[in-house]
């Protein structure tokens, strides 16, 4: 009877236990450095072939972040790549530091966020003064004679010579004034950012089956996404289109009086998201909830005092 239960459990284990393996990070960092030279550091994940990986925004203080570059290489045998991070680090403080541990987050092709961690590398940062006993600075140098040319004349010519056009200026500028016409009136205030957020959802509602039907599901998803982006940062005041999905948590979740719970609007986002990044597929159904969702959003968000009785602003 145990040897049974063992074997059950094997087989219910082991799929689990492959899973686990098929994904892995490995850090390779120089031992040294200068102070103030630049440190090139390689993540390297191994993920499944339809898994999407990305190294998240965080802190690796004292180390700084310059610049960074991904490159993914997929195996020969087409059952899982490899994602290369080259990272560029700057450290200006003297001393051992250790760098990471890197974060990557793993998307599947399932949808499942999965995060790793890296080991992490001691590096020592040398002072570059470090072998110098008593360092010193250089003695001054001899005082060296500088000839000035002198501007004054020319300084005053050409105040005088400012003076005369400004007088000029001024009668022409009094002449405009007197025979001027009257002035245009302002041009209209530009329309509430719900209004455009309808507008641009209404008419990504009528391209929705051609874009399905011609391929681009993925522009047509990221083109909704913009849309609700580019509304919730004009309707709370922060910049929609520039900021990551979990930067729009925050700032709703910091939003007052906001008519519906942070997580519907980020639900939304990840869902977008999974169809941009993760290549998700998206069927005709989906696609039409999707849109819908995106202008119930904008509905349910608008102020108050916009809508009027029968549901029109």
């Amino acid at each position: 009877m145990k040897g049974a239960a063992f074997l059950v459990a094997c087989l219910v284990l082991a799929p689990a236990l492959v899973f686990a393996q098929d994904r892995s990070v490995s850090i390779e960092a120089p031992l040294q450095t200068a102070l103030g030279d630049p440190i090139d550091v390689l993540l390297t994940v191994t993920a499944k072939a339809s898994d999407e990986a990305a190294v998240p925004e965080q802190s690796f203080e004292p180390f700084e972040i310059i610049e960074r570059h991904v490159r993914v290489e997929p195996s020969p045998d087409a059952n899982t790549k490899t994602f290369t991070f080259e990272l560029r680090l700057l450290c200006f403080e003297a001393g051992t530091h250790e760098v990471g541990p890197f974060r990557v987050r793993i998307t599947s092709e399932a949808g499942e966020l999965i995060e790793l961690e890296s080991e992490t590398r001691a590096i020592e940062v040398q002072s570059l003064l470090a072998n110098e006993p008593d360092p010193q600075l250089k003695p001054p140098t001899e005082p060296v004679t500088v000839e000035q040319d002198d501007y004054r004349l020319l300084v005053a010519l050409g105040a005088l010579l400012t003076l005369a056009l400004g007088a000029l200026l001024a009668v022409l500028l009094m002449r405009w004034w007197q025979r001027r016409d009257q002035p245009e009136p302002a041009p209209p205030p530009p329309p509430p950012p719900w209004e455009t957020a309808f507008a641009e959802l209404r008419a990504l509602e009528e391209r929705r089956a051609n874009a399905i039907e011609e391929g681009r599901t993925e522009q047509w998803v990221d083109a909704v996404s913009d849309s609700v982006r580019k509304y919730l940062g004009h309707r709370f005041g922060f910049h929609g289109l520039e900021s990551t999905t979990d930067e729009i948590a925050q700032e709703l979740n910091a939003a007052e009086s906001l008519p519906i719970a942070p997580e519907e609007a980020v639900a939304f986002l990840g869902q977008c998201d999974l169809v941009k990044f993760a290549k998700a597929s998206l069927a005709d159904e989906a696609s039409r909830a999707l849109i819908d969702d995106a202008l119930a959003m904008v509905q349910k968000t608008r102020p108050m005092a916009a809508t009027q009785p029968g549901g029109q602003s």
